[in-house]
């Protein structure tokens, strides 16, 4: 079962195999085993190899950035969830802003994609919110709502799963929402969940942030109720930052 606080590292476009096994090395020297539970990865592809065999004796969760919707065939560049499976993985990432943006995935596919990793039985960190644009006309609500919504839409409610808010206008910009902002939308999130699905799988449900997320502002963000830990992008690929980012919410 899914444990607070829940830290995952999404590395990006970053990291070399050599440089993820040394990443692994270091990191896997500095945790105990009871905090495995509390930590996600999501390497590059040419990684993924590397962190099956690195973290396969171990309980922290990893997994695809991005996967396709169908498991095989004819599709040049794209990533298969069934061999992601196979090498070991139980996650996989799924909705980034930057998949959206930059490649065009639509709510559909990322409901196609939701449905796929949990028939393949492994859980789906959903990926949704705003631009900056939406943002600042008011629609934050609206467009997270639909988000939601539409990724959930074949979801198997049994079965464990993890929302990711990101404002898209705090990723990469050095910008943060504030933690009563953050907070404002994970609350909406909580509740639109609770009204799909019910109280007592909605309570069990992580709602992480993601956005900026430093050493430096975890601790405030944290200590909002419906906060329930972070997916990390720049500041996860240094291993004392990424520590620093857990044992800042102790």
């Amino acid at each position: 079962m899914l444990k607070k606080p829940f830290v995952a590292a999404n590395w990006k476009m970053h990291k070399n195999p050599q440089e993820a096994t040394e990443f692994f090395n270091d990191f896997l020297s500095k945790i105990s085993i009871e905090q495995m539970e509390n930590f996600a990865f999501f390497p590059p592809t040419i990684d993924l190899s590397v962190t099956s065999e690195k973290l396969k004796k171990t309980r922290i969760y990893w997994g695809a950035q991005n996967i396709y919707t169908e498991t095989q065939g004819a599709f040049t560049g794209e990533t298969s969830a069934e061999v992601v499976k196979s090498l070991g993985a139980n996650m996989c990432l799924v909705g980034h802003s930057e998949r959206r943006s930059l490649f065009g995935e639509d709510d559909d596919q990322v409901s196609k994609k939701v449905n796929l990793i949990q028939q393949l039985d492994m859980t789906p960190m959903i990926c949704i919110g705003e631009s900056l644009v939406q943002r600042k006309s008011g629609k934050t609500f609206d467009v997270v709502e639909v988000q939601l919504i539409k990724a959930l839409k074949d979801l198997d409610s049994k079965k464990e799963f993890i929302i990711a808010y990101e404002p898209v206008w705090a990723i990469g910009t050095g910008q943060v929402a504030t933690p009563e902002m953050a907070e404002e939308v994970h609350l909406f999130i909580r509740e639109k969940l609770s009204g799909l699905f019910g109280k007592a799988i909605t309570e069990k449900t992580l709602i992480l942030y993601g956005g900026s997320v430093k050493p430096e502002n975890a601790a405030e963000l944290y200590k909002q109720k419906n906060i329930d830990g972070f997916l990390v992008g720049g500041a996860s690929l240094k291993v004392d930052a990424f520590l620093q980012i857990y044992r800042a919410l102790f």
